[in-house]
């Protein structure tokens, strides 16, 4: 029986993501957004190639479950001419 009294508080901390959490990178990402990446996606991801991540673990979690991630965020950076979005209403030529 779980006691309302006493609330729960997480203890969120951030950290690289590591090649450890491939796997439950992949299922996190599943679940969270409607496009399938292929799987060279999140090995560059977990391997830091080109992609700046970062991942949310709750420490509170019991045992191995404390380093666990329960969020991620990625990113790349590119130049403008390389991206999709168009320059004409940014200024650019």
């Amino acid at each position: 029986m779980v006691n309302l009294k006493v609330p729960y508080r997480p203890i969120i901390a951030y950290r690289s993501i590591r090649p450890s959490d491939l796997v439950v990178l992949e299922k996190l990402h599943s679940e969270l957004f409607p496009i399938r990446y292929e799987s060279e996606f999140f090995h560059n991801v977990v391997n830091s190639r080109d992609i700046v991540s970062w991942g949310a673990v709750d420490r509170s979690r019991p045992n191995a479950q404390s380093d666990e991630l329960i969020g991620f965020i990625t990113a790349r950076i590119v130049s403008a001419k390389e991206s999709e979005v168009s320059l004409d209403g940014l200024g650019g030529h």
